[in-house]
């Protein structure tokens, strides 16, 4: 009896009846509603306005740069507590590592939409907010199966969402004050195209090329609540973002004893900047916030250069093919050219982040039993963030636990991914501010043989 060496390899899938049940099933899909509900998808991501990229949920922590970065992790990522630079088994996509794509011998199309409760407090106050986005949505296909896979995605990169207020009074024993507002709302999308190749027997390279496109506003205002009129004097700037970047990766596999396997990968972002243009102006506004009543533009159309955060990822990960998998990454990102957009000389610090994260399929083959086909995952991860928020040089840690489940449809193909994740990130001791959050990843992973001879023993 021939043993399971990868999710997606029916070669080696014992059985005569199992191998025809297999290619019945995957034939009987309906390619033309597969299709209908890719393409809908996809273009209904790309189509979003610039701003899509934003998620409702608050975050005063996302003034910096180009915002909170999203991770480019998929729904199945997500219950790993994110790892996936030296992982993957073959049925979902690869979007942290591209030269793992080529594990991917059947065309999959993934995607995933995610919901978030933040609770957030300092010394004074408390808040609570509810929000969600698209996570990402992913066309994966393969050129030459087992040796080039090629996959086409969009997805969020960057979210700025933040308001905040704060009371200046003139005198001491008057009520005149003077109201200062921070306002900063937008995002930035990612479209991309990836290629994973083989070389040789164990060597795996991959490189993706993405085009970043997007708006940023971010407002500084100010009104007198003492002068009766209470008009509101702001200083707005866009940035309208709108260039490539690209992603290298590699990967390696060793096969140690039986169908017990060694993994190991990297990536290395290569684009440290962004070309992009600001718009600049003062705008007087009436007591209702709403109607101008004078402008004047100090800059229009001024082309800028935006620093990115590069990271170099490092994973390491054993697994036994078609059973379990445990793995280990490590995130490095330099943040030290990036702007803090507060006005400080301060450099903004390298982040580090580890996550640990397993997977456990008990029995892949099993025709009976639903529960057993269910691949189960966890992971940790701890993050070393760019974010001080009151410039006392104490950075923001970020701490997650996450767990999920990977539920099987029609065949091994396609399958329903649920990832839940409980996090904190920052400390009233050392930050002034904390956040709690809950986060619900839904992912859904379709497969079919496009491009694929299947041969029936």
């Amino acid at each position: 009896m021939k043993k399971i060496t990868t999710f997606a390899d029916l070669k080696d899938i014992k059985g005569r009846n199992f191998n025809r049940m297999i290619y019945n099933q995957l034939t009987h899909l309906n390619k033309k509603v597969f299709v209908s509900l890719g393409l809908v998808l996809f273009f209904f991501a790309t189509c979003l306005p610039s701003t899509s990229a934003q998620t409702i949920v608050n975050s005063p922590l996302s003034y910096i740069g180009m915002g909170e970065l999203y991770t480019p992790e998929t729904p199945s990522n997500s219950m790993m507590g994110g790892i996936g630079v030296s992982n993957s088994n073959g049925i979902y996509s690869n979007q942290i590592n591209p030269a793992l794509l080529v594990r991917n011998q059947y065309t999959m199309f993934e995607v995933g939409i995610n919901a978030e409760l933040k609770n957030m407090q300092d010394y004074r106050q408390r808040q609570q907010a509810l929000g969600g986005n698209y996570q990402s949505v992913n066309l994966t296909v393969p050129v030459l199966p087992n040796r080039w896979t090629m996959s086409f995605g969009v997805r969020p990169y960057s979210t700025v969402n933040y308001e905040t207020r704060s009371y200046r009074r003139l005198n001491v024993l008057g009520v005149d004050s003077l109201l200062y507002s921070y306002k900063g709302e937008g995002g930035v999308s990612k479209l991309s195209i990836a290629n994973g190749v083989r070389i040789g027997k164990e060597l795996y390279v991959g490189l993706e090329m993405g085009f970043l496109f997007g708006a940023v506003n971010r407002n500084v205002g100010t009104q007198n609540l003492s002068d009766g009129q209470f008009y509101k004097i702001q200083l707005e700037n866009q940035s309208r973002y709108s260039d490539f970047t690209f992603k290298a990766g590699a990967a390696w596999r060793k096969v140690l004893k039986g169908d017990v396997v060694l993994n190991a990968g990297a990536t290395l972002d290569l684009s440290p900047r962004l070309n992009s243009t600001l718009v600049k102006r003062f705008v007087t506004y009436d007591l209702g916030g709403l109607n101008i009543i004078n402008s004047d533009t100090l800059a229009k159309s001024q082309s800028i250069t935006q620093q990115l955060p590069v990271s170099t990822r490092l994973g390491v990960s054993v697994e036994r093919l078609a059973h379990w998998m445990v793995g280990v990454d490590y995130v490095r990102t330099d943040w030290s050219k990036v702007d803090n957009n507060l006005g400080r000389s301060a450099v903004l610090p390298v982040s580090q982040q580890v996550s640990i994260g397993a997977e456990y399929t008990p029995d892949f083959e099993s025709i009976s039993n639903f529960f057993k086909r269910v691949t189960y995952r966890v992971g940790v991860s701890q993050t070393t963030t760019p974010y001080d928020f009151v410039g006392n040089g104490k950075y923001a840690k970020d701490q997650s636990l996450s767990l999920g489940v990977a539920l099987p449809l029609r065949n091994f193909l396609n399958y329903i991914n649920v990832s839940y994740q409980i996090g904190k990130r920052g400390s009233l001791t050392d930050n002034r501010l904390e956040e709690q959050y809950h986060r619900v990843v839904v992912g859904l992973t379709l497969g079919d043989i496009w491009f694929r001879k299947v041969k029936i023993d």
